[in-house]
């Protein structure tokens, strides 16, 4: 990647859209392009978050789909092995 720290895009979007950007960043005290910078970052950072929270959506999913696994192994009845149950030991334990 290059150390450039800006690009130009030029872009072209409907007039009724250009004037109300123009006014919103006007009454904003920015320029238009600012104020179009900044909102396609709020986008991006929207997009962001949304990815984060379907990540550990899926992460919890699994979790309890391993954690239905194991109440049917514990379930199964006495012929089930217990060992290994539980990952987690004392420290003492070797």
């Amino acid at each position: 990647m290059s150390n450039v720290k800006t690009m130009r895009f030029n872009i072209d979007v409907p007039a009724d859209l250009a004037v109300a950007v123009s006014r919103a960043a006007a009454e904003a005290g920015m320029t238009a392009e600012a104020m179009i910078t900044e909102c396609i970052g709020q986008q991006f950072e929207t997009a962001l978050r949304h990815r984060v929270l379907i990540q550990r959506q899926n992460d919890v999913d699994e979790a309890l789909l391993e954690l239905a696994r194991l109440v049917g192994r514990l379930s199964a009845g006495a012929n089930q092995p217990s060992t290994g149950l539980c990952r987690y030991r004392p420290a003492d334990t070797k």
